[in-house]
């Protein structure tokens, strides 16, 4: 995963896409911060990296489940 990259978040209700905005998470490697405008220092929400899988048809990272 790099800095501006999609991916496709699936809540309860709804789905979202949402922007990388660092992959530097502190004390943890395997997770990487997202957001809506991909701002370093927005509201957004940790996701772990081994959760999603690139997707060449829409171009952007889906949920492996």
């Amino acid at each position: 995963m790099e800095v501006g990259d999609r991916v496709l978040v699936k809540g309860d209700l709804r789905r979202q896409v949402m922007l990388v905005a660092r992959v530097d998470v502190p004390h943890s490697t395997q997770k990487v911060f997202l957001s809506r405008s991909g701002g370093d220092f927005t509201v957004g929400l940790k996701i772990w990296k081994s959760d999603y899988a690139w997707s060449e048809k829409n171009q952007m990272w889906v949920s492996k489940r």
